[in-house]
């Protein structure tokens, strides 16, 4: 794992479970103390933290950690879900091209490839690079621009990134990533039988299941914040 992987994994845990509070400004000097690491690979990951949805970035004030709820988390999976559902519908009424199933065929094998890997080496990036491909090629297969551009703005909202699903907290269920393997795997083949009940039926619950295990996961991690629906405010903003 690289240094900038490194300080991506360590920046975003410490957001998730709210040792940087809500709305506080969050810049490289901070980051970088924190985490003990040197400019370059701590601007990397607040940039990737921002692209995730746990940042926000303004352009004269640097990152801000974002507020966001259990609800506003669950309502936009909700949305993601039908919208995904959706893509897939369309993609089993039009077929996929040779090229688009071996994208998502490629995605399936490297997926089988990880798991079977022991936990302790399990490769987490790796995993959530291939979920990302394989929910992206998705999304492109389905050939509808108004489809494509309202899923990747959904993405754009917190918690809602590809990346952010595979793992929250230190270490990875692999029952649940178990799980999410299988349904890519039927996933796809109803896509190449042209089922398209079964194709969009089972990417709208697996999307749906994955909303739920990161609210119940959000929600174990701040209990007391749950009537606001916000970060613990345990330090005061940065000035």
């Amino acid at each position: 794992m690289t240094l900038a992987e490194q300080a991506t994994e360590r920046l975003r845990d410490a957001l998730l479970s709210g040792e940087f509070p809500r709305a506080q400004s969050l810049t490289e000097r901070v980051a970088g103390e924190y985490l003990g690491m040197s400019r370059t690979p701590v601007r990397s990951a607040l940039h990737t933290l921002a692209n995730e949805g746990l940042l926000v970035y303004h352009a004269q004030r640097g990152y801000q950690v974002r507020e966001f709820s259990p609800k506003s988390i669950l309502d936009a999976y909700q949305v993601r879900a039908v919208l995904e559902g959706q893509a897939c519908r369309e993609i089993a009424q039009e077929g996929l091209s040779e090229t688009q199933a071996q994208v998502l065929s490629a995605c399936i094998r490297h997926g089988q490839a990880l798991l079977a890997c022991d936990e302790g080496q399990f490769l987490h990036e790796e995993w959530r690079e291939m979920n990302n491909r394989f929910h992206h090629a998705i999304i492109e297969a389905a050939d509808n621009e108004t489809l494509r551009d309202t899923l990747l703005h959904v993405e754009r909202l917190p918690m809602l990134s590809f990346h952010t699903i595979a793992k929250i907290g230190a270490r990875p269920d692999m029952n649940i990533l178990l799980g999410a393997q299988l349904d890519h795997e039927h996933i796809l083949a109803s896509l190449l039988k042209g089922d398209e009940g079964r194709a969009s039926a089972r990417m709208t619950e697996h999307v749906r299941i994955a909303g739920d295990l990161i609210v119940n996961e959000f929600d174990a991690l701040v209990p007391d914040e749950r009537a606001d629906g916000g970060l613990a405010e345990s330090l005061e903003p940065e000035s």
